[in-house]
């Protein structure tokens, strides 16, 4: 058992100009690596291959890449894992037992059989990473090494989507017989659901609308579940309009459906009525705060065309951290108000002067409003 070093791999060439991803392209280079180290005698079978660090930073990528890849070319069965020693050369062909079902392969089960049971269709957008790894309780970074194994069979593909990238039913996601014969291990889809009814039940009997209901944590304790199971069947309320929650300390409020239009009415988080006529809005995140406040600036201060003050400039006019400021900028120019010019002559320039913002009345925390039809 040699330790093979990360010279050998400078009298190695590579073609890297393939359209894949990084990991995919790691992949290939370990294994036509270890091809040429058995073909020129350099190593054998069992010859400990070079650590990971020094393989991330003879390719340039990042030390997770290459781990990622090492998983897909041990699932192919070209290398095998020892611990406190490294990853070994492995004969393909060899017949020692090995592992039945890898955490990767188990999550492409169940994200194949989840996206089957939802009856999602071709072209459709499917749930983001966090959303997956919720609903078949498997860590985000095993759901993306099987979103990948996923792409790669061609039964999802990556797009551009307002500037994000999602992904996409490729082709009808149907499962192999083998697949349908595994046993599934994650039964969070119906825990949820159940969890959600419960909690229903519960809010329905000992609260009235338009009251803020406990944290996850209290449903958590009193129903024997996890806080991650509660946080989807709060997710699954909102959706339906049985509640209505904001980040932090603003929780959420039950609301039971009587919401003639929820996304507007933020001002049920207000918690403090100054006056008759003045309302204190402590409800929005700060870059909405921040949002509305350089609105209002570039209403008083500005015309369409013109070139407005910096990031770090109304950072210091408003108050706001750099960072609050850029999620608050980032948002108008999505909206089509500001454009990013880069450059010498570069800034920030006004597209379309923004619409102004109404304030909220108090018929909006007035209890009574949950009844109107």
């Amino acid at each position: 058992m040699a330790k093979i070093s990360i010279r050998e791999a400078y009298n190695f060439s590579f073609d890297f100009s393939e359209s894949k991803r990084k990991e995919f392209l790691v992949l290939s280079w370990l294994i036509a690596f270890r091809e040429h180290l058995l073909k020129n005698k350099i190593a054998n079978f069992g010859d400990i291959m070079p650590n990971k660090k020094d393989i991330s930073k003879f390719l340039k990528v990042s030390t997770g890449t290459v781990q990622n890849a090492f998983k897909y070319a041990e699932d192919k069965g070209f290398f095998t894992s020892k611990q406190c020693i490294g990853t070994l050369i492995k004969d393909e062909n060899e017949k020692a037992p090995v592992k039945m079902i890898s955490k990767k392969d188990k999550a492409v089960i169940e994200i194949k059989r989840y996206l089957s049971n939802q009856k999602y269709d071709e072209n459709e957008f499917i749930p983001s990473v966090s959303e997956l790894s919720n609903e078949i309780k498997t860590s985000t970074n095993t759901v993306r090494l099987a979103i990948n194994e996923l792409i790669e069979t061609g039964f999802l593909r990556r797009e551009i989507y307002k500037n994000n990238s999602v992904m996409v039913i490729n082709k009808p996601i149907k499962l192999t017989e083998k697949e349908k014969s595994q046993n599934s291990e994650i039964k969070n889809k119906n825990l949820v659901k159940i969890t959600k009814e419960n909690m229903k039940k519960y809010i329905q009997k000992n609260y009235k609308t338009g009251d803020k209901i406990p944290p996850n944590s209290f449903f958590a304790k009193m129903l024997n579940v996890s806080v991650r199971t509660v946080n989807s069947a709060n997710k699954e309320l909102n959706k339906e309009k049985f509640l209505l929650s904001r980040r932090g300390s603003y929780g959420s409020i039950y609301i039971n459906s009587n919401l003639r239009d929820v996304k507007s009415e933020k001002s049920m988080f207000m918690s403090k009525v100054k006056g008759e006529n003045e309302i204190k809005p402590n409800y929005d995140y700060k870059w909405e705060i921040a949002l509305n406040n350089i609105k209002n600036y570039i209403l008083k201060n500005h015309e369409a065309g013109d070139k407005i003050p910096s990031m770090k400039e109304f950072a210091q006019k408003l108050n706001f951290s750099v960072s609050t400021i850029k999620k608050a900028v980032h948002e108008l120019i999505l909206q089509g108000v500001l454009f990013a010019q880069k450059g010498k002559y570069g800034g920030l320039f006004i597209v379309e002067m923004p619409q102004r913002e109404d304030s909220y009345t108090w018929l909006a925390i007035n209890p009574t409003y949950f009844n109107k039809n």
